[in-house]
């Protein structure tokens, strides 16, 4: 699993929160159909979360955002 979601599991799990949502496993990256069908859903799911986590730092999904843990 890629860093960064490793990064956000390791978050979920300290804050006690047992179900995750990342956007690019639920949803088929470069996949127009999918994302069309996914999109109109978004609302709903972000409705209900408890947290969002934007990694916006991270060059890419390998990087990770919490740097080294201890």
């Amino acid at each position: 699993m890629p860093q960064t979601f490793q990064d956000a599991t390791y978050v979920a799990r300290k804050l006690g929160v047992r179900l995750l949502w990342i956007d690019s496993f639920c949803i088929v990256q470069d996949d127009e159909e999918d994302w069309e069908h996914e999109s109109v859903l978004m609302a709903d799911v972000y409705a209900q979360c408890l947290f969002v986590i934007a990694a916006t730092d991270s060059a890419d999904d390998d990087n990770g955002f919490l740097g080294p843990l201890p």
